[in-house]
């Protein structure tokens, strides 16, 4: 039983791999839709894995290290392809794959970093593959965002390829990012969590799938005032 229970979140890792490799062969049959969906289900199982972790009472250094690989498969392999593919003009495509290399340095990087837990340095890479994933679900939903991008072949590879090396750069940054994890519910404390909780229900509410970049940008500079300058230096 007890072997069971500690295993319990390596099999929701698991999971995870397995939704990011399903990700890679629809991305192949170019069914950026369907991949995309894959890698959301990807990253529920990641929150769930650690949730489950938590609430168990268990962890093992086999398991952080799972979390690790499938991690850079559904959020750093997946979401590269899915820009080679998105930019489809050789020899640019190629830029797409700079994403799951600078994935696995900011994974490498998170796994000796022991400041790294009331906040992080960095664009976490789930966070980074929804940023990706959420262009596809706008071309294929929004008229505006499918016509521009069926009409303007150098403006999509060019979007694309600097999307690749802006997702690439942010990863590896040093820049320190807030984490949602809250201790209270307190105004002062949480402030910029709670505006980017009511501009994110905003945003997907008017503008659906395209809100979800601007999401990840007011995060980002939230996060150069909400954290405390110190806590880079701890």
């Amino acid at each position: 039983m007890n072997a069971i229970k500690r295993n319990i979140p390596n099999a929701i890792t698991c999971l995870n791999l397995l939704f990011g490799t399903i990700a890679i062969v629809f991305i192949f049959q170019n069914r950026l839709v369907d991949a995309s969906w894959m890698v959301v289900l990807a990253a529920v199982a990641d929150f769930f894995d650690g949730m489950a972790a938590r609430l168990l009472n268990v962890s093992s250094p086999i398991g952080k290290e799972l979390d690790s690989l499938a991690d850079v498969v559904s959020f750093g392999v997946a979401p590269g392809l899915m820009i080679y593919q998105l930019i489809n003009n050789p020899p640019y495509s190629w830029i797409g794959l700079l994403v799951p290399i600078f994935g696995a340095i900011r994974l490498a990087r998170f796994n000796i970093d022991t400041r790294q837990t009331t906040y992080f340095i960095g664009l976490p890479i789930p966070a980074n593959a929804l940023l990706i994933i959420s262009f596809p679900l706008a071309i294929a939903h929004n008229e505006f965002f499918g016509n521009l991008y069926s009409s303007s072949i150098v403006f999509t590879c060019w979007f694309f390829s600097a999307l690749a090396i802006f997702c690439s750069a942010i990863m590896v940054s040093t820049i320190p990012l807030m984490s949602m994890k809250v201790k209270g519910l307190g105004w002062a404390e949480n402030k910029a969590r709670y505006i980017l909780v009511i501009f994110s229900v905003l945003a997907i509410i008017i503008l659906g799938y395209a809100g979800v970049p601007l999401i990840i940008l007011l995060y980002i500079i939230l996060s150069l005032f909400a954290n405390p300058e110190k806590a880079v230096h701890e």
